[in-house]
């Protein structure tokens, strides 16, 4: 009796410890260099409001490859000096390196509020942003989101410096999931649930330039830690197949243009 009630333990132990295991994801690291390069336009039609349009080709695969095309609009409004709120919308066209062929769209909206303060010399701005994507394609939504929605929060400090056209800044900027789907062992019998996290960690420094009373130019360096999870579960049966987590560092070198009206 004795005997088969350990036996019974050690299996209980042994499905416990395949459970966990399989819950632990497989980790891959990858680094890459990428460019970003935007030409944007800003108009105010009225007092305290702004409609931008803008272009933004980005570079991966160390700047190699052409990864995705941004077409945006956009509208601010300045509620008071120290307060905006702003919402835009972009195309995301994304290329295939292999195919050599632009597939699969995606659209973004964005929706933003913002307030800053002046310290000294210093401008501080924190922006709090929900970003939510839709996708075209059809996907699990065990595996992915559809749409996927992101809060990201970001902290920028920006100099002031006497007799110059040139403002260097700093900023911080998290990315959170908020509706990402937790991993479970079978789909078809566990139910759904979100597992939200903290997908991105950004952290840049740049230079804005006043070429003109029109002409905007900006400089930046962008480092970005990115915890990507990629879901695989067998098709029709509901077992989880794959669970892995990519873990991508980024460095990101960009400039962009504007011209104001």
């Amino acid at each position: 009796m004795k005997r088969l009630q350990r036996l019974l333990l050690l299996a209980a132990l042994v499905a416990a410890a395949t459970d966990i295991r399989a819950q632990v994801p497989t980790t891959v690291r990858d680094n890459d260099l990428r460019g970003r390069v935007e030409a944007a336009f800003e108009a105010s039609p009225v007092k305290n409001l702004s409609l931008s349009a803008g272009v933004q080709l980005r570079l991966s695969g160390d700047m190699s490859d052409v990864d995705r095309l941004h077409t945006s609009l956009g509208a601010q409004y300045k509620v008071c000096p120290w307060f905006k709120v702003g919402a835009d919308y972009i195309l995301i066209n994304r290329r295939d390196g292999i195919a050599a062929a632009w597939h699969k769209p995606r659209h973004r909206l964005n929706v933003n509020l913002s307030g800053s303060c002046e310290v000294g010399r210093v401008e501080l701005a924190l922006r709090e942003r929900i970003q939510t994507t839709f996708r075209t394609d059809s996907v699990n939504r065990y595996e992915a989101a559809d749409p996927a929605v992101v809060l990201r929060s970001r902290l920028t400090a920006t100099w002031n410096l006497r007799k110059s056209k040139c403002k260097p800044y700093l900023l911080f900027e998290l990315y959170n999931t908020l509706n990402a789907p937790a991993v479970v062992e079978n789909y078809l019998k566990e139910g759904f649930s979100h597992d939200n996290y903290v997908t991105r960690v950004r952290c840049g420094i740049g230079a804005k330039y006043k070429l003109s009373r029109r002409h905007r130019l900006d400089l930046y360096y962008y480092f970005d830690y990115n915890r990507e999870y990629d879901i695989d579960y067998k098709a029709n049966r509901g077992d989880l197949k794959g669970y892995v987590l990519e873990k991508i560092l980024r460095h990101i070198i960009g400039i962009s243009y504007k011209f104001k009206l």
